[in-house]
């Protein structure tokens, strides 16, 4: 007697375990498609770490982005129980998993060290072995064509990343995170565009305008100290007479990039109008403000401007003002602007503080 063929009943209750497993991971994948569906870079980093690292069941993961300037890979987000690199030279890191991805383009799955590098015939460089509980590893490179935006990297899955499975679900995933990191990137670049002047390199009068409103909202509200400079360049119009307009803008660019050097990371800088810079001193009380001034006047002094072989002369008249309780932006403005006037009725390369009381 023929044996009997298992049932529709019975061999659909056996699949059932697995199409509920296939109908999570879909429906992780989905939500996870949406959370990089936004300008906000962080919140893709977060779920790119986070919530990928739940999918593909990894214990850590860490983003890094490339930096093409420098052609190096900066650390976005991590997992990781330990502080990890915060940069890490491509050129330098040619042999290990992050470099071989992003050289070929390609995932780079490893379940066992040595069985990899004898399949491959490439030794890799594991500089942090020690910190790893297993020698599983995937690195997934972030790449739109051939423009790549940065490495993917999970680690320490217990039993190894399957081929067939966590593969297939990190490179779908990986390719809309390539795209939501490069849209993040060309969308600050057109904001930065919009806000900087091009010839100086300083944010624009526009920027200014937008970040005075919200120093003086917070000096105002919580008392904190706020200062301003105004500054410009000496006999500027004489410069343009003597060496032609094309003298003057290379003036106004190299003095553009001196201030840049030459002021903290909180200090905001802008080109006011014409040869007028405008630079804002949040959080930095009357001897700060002198501080920043001082270096600042001194960098201008030391620095060299070379238009087409010949050197132009380059300084600086420097007003200070200091905001205080009540006054509108228009008020600040302007005393910054008289305590600027009072230094070049004084002389070329002079100083002019504003009252502070």
């Amino acid at each position: 007697m023929a044996a009997k063929r298992p049932g529709r009943r019975t061999a659909g209750r056996n699949l059932e375990p697995e199409l509920q497993a296939l109908r999570r991971r879909l429906a992780a994948i989905g939500e996870i498609s949406q959370d990089f569906n936004t300008l906000d870079l962080d919140r893709i980093a977060r779920a790119a770490t986070g919530r990928m690292s739940e999918l593909l069941g990894a214990k850590a993961s860490s983003l890094y982005l490339h930096e093409y300037p420098t052609h190096e890979l900066v650390l976005k987000s991590a997992t990781h129980g330990y502080p990890l690199a915060e940069k890490i030279s491509l050129p330098h890191a040619r042999h290990t998993v992050m470099g071989v991805a992003v050289a070929g383009l390609s995932p780079v799955l490893v379940s066992g060290f040595a069985a990899w590098e004898k399949k491959h015939r490439e030794k890799l460089e594991r500089p942090f072995a020690s910190r790893y509980a297993t020698e599983s590893c995937l690195s997934l490179p972030l790449h739109t064509a051939n423009f790549v935006v940065g490495v993917l990297n999970f680690s320490d899955k217990d039993g190894g990343f399957d081929p067939e499975v966590d593969l297939p679900a990190a490179e779908q995933l990986g390719r809309i995170l390539a795209m939501a990191v490069r849209n993040c990137r060309l969308f600050r670049e057109v904001q930065n565009q919009a806000h900087t002047d091009a010839l100086t390199g300083l944010k624009n009068y526009r920027a200014f305008h937008e970040s005075l409103r919200t120093e003086i909202h917070r000096a105002s509200r919580y008392g904190r100290p706020l200062g301003m400079i105004m500054l410009d360049v000496d006999s500027f119009k004489e410069l343009n007479d003597r060496f032609g307009h094309p003298a003057g803008d290379a003036a106004l660019a190299r003095l553009g990039a001196v201030i840049r050097d030459a002021l903290r990371r909180e200090d905001f800088a802008a080109r006011y109008g014409g040869d007028e810079i405008a630079i804002l001193l949040p959080e930095t009380p009357p001897e700060g403000c002198l501080s920043v001034v001082r270096r600042l006047m001194g960098s201008v002094q030391d620095a060299q401007c070379v238009h087409e072989g010949k050197r132009l002369p380059l300084s600086i008249s420097v007003g200070l003002a200091h905001f205080k309780t009540g006054m509108t932006a228009a008020q600040f403005v302007e005393s910054a602007d008289q305590a600027l006037y009072q230094a070049k009725q004084a002389g070329k390369g002079r100083f002019s503080e504003a009252p502070s009381i």
